[in-house]
């Protein structure tokens, strides 16, 4: 597995640090943690606005970049609820040429609202919540790096579930570049993204012996990434990822 960043993103008490210390142990502690937390008490939330945040964030930001250039692999444990703080991450990924992932922890807002109530110490005030939730860009509306790598709810899914998959996004990772211009919209770009995933389904019933291939979902972000690029019809990204899935057989 190569060095890699990985943004989690996603409503307070949404289950982000929760999910971080499970990837963790399952990479045996050769990640390190970043918790924007670490720089926060119940004084910061005390009449909390988000150029509060600005100091805490440039705190983290160079945590990150020391522990990056160690070549040490980094899991920033925040609320990257702005584009802008992700593509932070994300140029950092580039300087140091280390994988770069996304994964929009998509817990509900009103789910969050009752965890917080439930954990241990300290709480966060749900007009926090209510602010950030207001506030929050969901990855992969706007830029073609800013695309999450797995979105998951863990009002519904299990922890267990859920990091076998993201380890195995991270084992693919390549190193972070910066992409060509998006020659599609926002829209056209998710209609792409869910046309590859639905091809992706349609050939792994035909040929079932590659669903725990890694290949394949290596050659259809590949492709999303060429067709966005190039501007490529919906109707022609299927034929075009289907020939290069055929090249697995």
């Amino acid at each position: 597995m190569n060095q890699f960043i990985l943004a989690l993103c996603g409503f307070p008490a949404s289950g982000k640090s929760t999910l971080a210390n499970a990837i963790q142990r399952a990479l045996n502690y050769e990640v390190e943690i970043v918790r924007t937390d670490e720089w926060r008490d119940d004084e910061y939330y005390t009449d909390w606005k988000p150029e509060k945040e600005k100091p805490v964030r440039q705190k983290a930001l160079a945590r990150v970049r020391t522990l990056v250039a160690e070549g040490k692999s980094v899991i920033h444990d925040d609320t990257n609820y702005y584009t802008s703080m992700r593509h932070e991450l994300f140029k950092i990924a580039i300087e140091n040429k280390c994988g770069f992932a996304i994964v929009h922890v998509a817990t509900p807002v009103l789910v969050a609202l009752e965890w917080n109530k439930e954990r241990e110490g300290s709480k966060i005030p749900d007009s926090v919540i209510h602010d950030i939730f207001e506030r929050f860009d969901n990855p992969g509306t706007r830029y073609l790096w800013d695309n999450c790598e797995l979105e998951v709810s863990l009002e519904v899914q299990e922890i267990d579930d859920v990091v076998p998959k993201i380890l195995e996004i991270l084992d693919e990772l390549e190193s972070a570049r910066e992409p060509k211009p998006r020659l599609v919209t926002s829209t056209q770009f998710n209609r792409l993204d869910t046309e590859t995933r639905l091809t992706v389904s349609f050939f792994l019933e035909e040929h079932t012996e590659l669903r725990n291939n890694r290949e394949v979902s290596m050659i259809r972000r590949r492709v999303l990434r060429m067709a966005s690029e190039r501007g490529v019809p919906l109707k022609g990204v299927h034929s075009l990822l289907w020939e290069e899935l055929m090249k697995l057989i």
